[in-house]
């Protein structure tokens, strides 16, 4: 007849919990119950070897290094919803656990075995993602309603100039060449501010109705298409644009399109007048990403108005005379953030600005 602690030796092994016991520093594995073989996808030989040369791949993933410390310092250590890649019959797939290390200590507190009980929370926190996304393009979609308002608000100043001119052109047959120069003046600036809160408006349907597509974005590529477009748009602007290294992104596609078309448009419409206006673009690699630079020497930002600027409906104080619907930057700080990025500004007035755009290293694992 088995002995009570033979009994429950027994028991446990047949656990459905997952449950392995280490009673060496070198991690020699005591005890493993059916739970932890199953998620492991392994079987009992792994008893008596050691953790690390049972699951290299673990070692590499740093759980070996957390084991050792908790042999060594008698701490507990929990974690939840961590990412591991389990293999079986060499292919990786990667799961996710809650999992806690607890050291087992002697009268004298030091470490004579180490509890390791874990769970797989795959589904769950796929479930968890997948609602966090879609509780993120709700608050997007929220975000491109009120930038869509703010720009159908922008639409009546424009359109009331019109108005107004054509109703008082209409009774005042006779008036001096001088009044009908500076009416037609206000008609061609209300007809720029029109067409470019359309083509806003525009881009606000195209984002609204696209799905993120990650892919490989062949940045050459695309910012020499962006460049080209632009001087369509200003064939009036002479800029020099002098291109750097630009590496490529794993991202989506369209998003990159909509960030650059505003920057390089905003460096050329807010060129200086006078002297040589140029446009430096180049890409550094960065930990966990790539960052991409655009340096010009137009107008600049007054320092105290560069947050100012993110905001809808908000534009630099130095930008009145020229056309805008005050989006721009509002709308290239929301499509950022979409993909887990991040813009910043830094801009000295009558001298340039550099803006610092980071893209983070896509998040794809590979089997």
């Amino acid at each position: 007849m088995k002995t009570t602690a033979n009994l429950l030796v027994s028991i446990l092994e047949q656990s459905h919990s997952a449950i392995a016991i280490y009673d060496s520093i070198d991690l020699n594995i005591a005890f493993v119950s059916q739970g932890m073989l199953d998620i492991l996808c392994v079987d009992r030989s792994i008893l008596g070897r050691s953790f690390c040369a049972c699951f290299p791949h673990f070692k590499e993933e740093g759980f070996s290094s957390i084991l050792k410390n908790v042999w060594k310092t008698g701490i507990v250590y929990q974690a939840e919803r961590t990412p591991a890649n389990i293999v079986h019959e060499e292919t990786k797939t990667l799961r996710y656990f809650n999992f806690e290390y607890r050291p087992l200590l002697d009268e004298e507190g030091k470490t004579y075995a180490i509890l390791h009980t874990a769970s797989d929370v795959t589904e769950q926190h796929l479930a968890y993602k997948n609602v966090e996304e879609k509780q993120e393009q709700l608050m997007f979609s929220r975000e491109l309603d009120v930038l869509a308002s703010t720009l159908a608000h922008d639409l009546k100043n424009p359109l009331s100039v019109l108005k107004i001119g054509n109703s008082f052109l209409s009774k005042n047959v006779g008036v001096s060449v001088k009044v009908s120069e500076r009416w037609f003046e206000a008609f061609a600036a209300s007809i720029q501010n029109i067409e470019s809160i359309i083509n806003q408006t525009l881009q606000l349907g195209k984002i609204r109705s696209a799905e993120k597509e990650v892919a490989c974005v062949a940045m050459d590529k695309k910012i020499r298409n962006c460049i080209d477009e632009i001087k369509l748009v200003y064939p009036d602007k002479q800029m020099e644009i002098k291109l750097g290294d630009l590496f490529p992104l794993y991202t989506d596609g369209g998003i990159v399109y909509q960030v650059f078309i505003n920057l390089i448009g905003n460096a050329v419409k807010y060129a200086k007048k006078s002297g040589e206006a140029f446009l430096h673009i180049y890409s550094e690699k960065a930990d966990k990403g790539v960052v991409y630079y655009l340096e010009d020497n137009g107008i600049g930002i007054p320092e105290d108005e560069l947050q100012k600027v993110f905001l809808t409906n908000e534009r630099a104080s130095n930008t009145a005379k020229i056309a805008g619907s005050g989006i721009g930057l509002a709308l290239v700080k929301h499509l950022m953030e979409r993909i887990g990025g991040t813009i910043h500004l830094w801009s000295e007035l009558n001298k340039g600005t550099v803006v610092r755009l980071f893209f983070p290293v896509s998040s794809r694992t590979l089997a």
